[in-house]
């Protein structure tokens, strides 16, 4: 463990200008007193990025994301923040102390792992002893994996008992009651009356990180007892386990991935394991869950072309996991360039079997004429309404139309929209000029559900001309908050007054809780504004939820401090006022506007969502609703 962890942040902080370290990754004009850049965290067009040099702080103004050349490091090459201060200490030449000194979490991790470790040494000593002789016998015939690589991938086994590995770590390893518990290796019996194993007669594939730390495991049950069991089960999520953030086998395919620039995303781990023994060393799975954006984010960290081939069951699951990344897709601005083919053609119905009956080139050349993922949803809506097109099925036409209309709209690349209407109008023997018709009808419909956030942005900038401390957005209390938060730390030093006045006011967000109960337990009686804001940055600069706030405040209070302090210190009342009524109108009607927006979702026409959006608006300005 790093010994002098703070300061080298310090150091990092104070030695290296912000604007130096982002420069390298993106194309800098000066904007006033600071810079200005195409933001790289969402689909950015504008120079929506701006960095303050003097506070060594970045803040996007379009997505929110904001932080110190840490968070930005960190996020920028898709790593833990701890790991780039690291990474920006051997980078900019600072020393690195380490020291056996250790946090209790991670000691308990460390611990986690070396448990793992002898449950892996437990479940290969048996997958090679008598008890594994079926087990093995099934992994060489029926899978035909050979013995290197079931060493390789070090798979084990445990037999039908209930308390094998149990027993193992209480009476010959006395591992302590609590860390047994905490590995997630265990089920509690019914009434609290002692634990048992979760994994008894299946095949253990251990689950590792990129570095190679064993994680969790996955368990296969034997052919001859999946009539009454889950044919796959995995660990469940422990503090050193999220399974909707690893991918199983990257840490043996990154280097390939890396060389092959593309990766092939699988179901399951014998479909990595099979691969890669034919030499396709660039596959990687899914650990039984809908793919996550987590996941995507890791297989294009190692790749430059973002190139990912997805290779799922052909059966409803399979298709599934398509259309959950392809939606993915659709909601994530920072998707937008990665490039996700469908392998589709496999002679078989996953990787595995299709490799057992073609050799490696048939199925490269199959891999090499995957379709892209937008072009294979579009085949698939196409395909299902020709099906019904001669029947009197008139609802799921529309619905299916529907969904095309909404795919072609979605496409943001106005060229790739366009080549997508070319086509689907080809293959639907449609006008194209009728479904440009539709998009635009759609698009109309969309527009017209998003007139009352203009309409409040409106009311906003009219209402400021003569209150800058009115608000009329829905979840209004946030704005208030953030008011709050800047009246408070433009009462330093002398903040007494204020301190006690906001002691009465609840807050609701959870990240403007957190920094009030810091400015409460502040006891700096000469800490100016800023120093307060420096204060704030070096408290939570860990934690980047928290300095996407902290780093919107100080941006807050860039300008003449003086003019700024005496602003806030001159409208106290009336800012704790409006900020009262804010938080206090949310707290009362937030269960109402929640109603009348699930309503709006399910309206059917535009005089219903006429009716809604009329009922939230009266809401949003305080007027009393008609009774129904």
């Amino acid at each position: 463990m790093i010994k002098n962890f703070r300061e080298i942040i310090h150091q990092l902080k104070s030695q290296v200008p912000i604007q130096d370290l982002i420069s390298e990754y993106l194309t800098l004009k000066k904007s006033g007193r600071g810079f200005a850049a195409i933001c790289p965290f969402h689909d950015d067009h504008n120079p929506s990025l701006q960095i303050n040099p003097q506070k060594g702080i970045f803040k996007c103004f379009a997505c929110g994301t904001g932080g110190d050349l840490i968070t930005f490091y960190s996020l920028i090459n898709k790593q833990k923040w701890s790991d780039a201060v690291s990474d920006l200490a051997l980078k900019y030449g600072i020393k690195i102390e380490y020291g056996t000194e250790s946090k209790t979490e991670t000691q308990i991790k460390d611990k986690l792992f070396e448990l793992n470790r002898l449950a892996l040494d437990f479940y290969k000593e048996h997958l090679h002893s008598n008890d594994g002789t079926e087990a093995l016998k099934y992994l060489k015939e029926e899978r035909k994996l050979t013995n290197e690589t079931i060493a390789t991938y070090e798979m084990g086994f445990i037999q039908n008992k209930w308390d094998a590995l149990y027993n193992y770590f209480t009476k010959e390893k006395q591992f302590p009651q609590e860390l047994i518990i905490a590995s997630g290796l265990f089920i509690v019996k019914e009434n609290d009356s002692g634990y048992y194993d979760r994994f008894r007669n299946r095949i253990i594939f251990p689950i590792f990180n990129e570095q190679n730390k064993i994680l969790a495991f996955g368990g296969r049950i034997l052919p001859s007892a999946a009539h009454d069991n889950a044919k796959y089960i995995n660990s469940p999520e422990t503090l050193i386990f999220s399974k909707g953030h690893i991918l199983y086998g990257l840490n043996f395919a990154k280097d390939e991935i890396k060389n092959q620039d593309c990766a092939i995303l699988t179901e399951g781990y014998l479909d990595v394991i099979s691969a890669h023994q034919h030499n396709l060393k660039n596959t990687v799975a899914t650990l039984g869950t809908a793919v996550t954006q987590s996941q995507i984010r890791l297989l294009t960290k190692y790749t430059t072309s973002k190139k990912v081939y997805m290779c799922m069951d052909t059966d409803l699951a399979g298709k599934k996991a398509i259309e959950g990344v392809f939606k993915i897709m659709q909601e994530a601005n920072e998707f937008s360039h990665v490039d996700i083919r469908v392998i589709s053609k496999l002679p078989a119905k996953d990787l595995d079997e299709s490799l057992k009956i073609k050799d490696k080139s048939e199925i490269l050349k199959i891999i090499a004429t995957s379709e892209k993922l937008q072009y294979f949803i579009l085949d698939k809506i196409t395909f299902d309404y020709l099906e019904i097109q001669n029947t009197n099925d008139e609802i799921s036409k529309r619905y299916i139309l529907d969904d095309l209309i909404n795919l072609l709209s979605s496409t943001r690349d106005p060229m790739e929209q366009k080549e997508h209407i070319r086509y689907s109008s080809h293959k639907l023997n449609i006008d194209e000029e009728v479904l440009n018709l539709k998009i635009r009808e759609f698009l109309k419909a969309k527009k017209h559900k998003t007139t009352l956030i203009k309409r409040y942005s409106k009311d906003e900038k009219e209402d400021r001309a003569d209150s800058p401390f009115k608000m009329y957005s829905i979840e209004r209390f946030k704005h208030a908050e953030m008011e709050l938060l800047l009246l408070y730390i433009n009462s330093f030093p002398n903040v007494g007054e204020t301190r006690h006045k906001l002691s009465t006011l609840s807050f609701i967000d959870e990240k403007h809780i957190l920094i009030k109960e810091y400015l409460d337990s502040l006891d700096d009686p000469g800490a100016t504004p800023q120093e307060v804001v420096n204060k704030l940055i070096i408290e939570f600069n860990e934690y980047k939820h928290m300095m996407s706030v902290v780093s919107e405040l100080a941006l807050k209070l860039e300008g003449d401090l003086a003019e700024l302090q005496n602003h806030y210190l001159k409208n106290k009342d009336k800012i704790l006022n409006e900020a009262s009524k804010g938080i206090s109108w949310w707290i009362t009607n937030k269960q109402k506007m929640k109603v009348l927006t699930d309503q709006l979702k399910e309206c059917k026409n535009s005089e219903e969502e006429t009716d809604v959006l009329s009922q939230i608006l009266k809401l949003a300005k305080g007027q009393n609703l008609p009774n129904k």
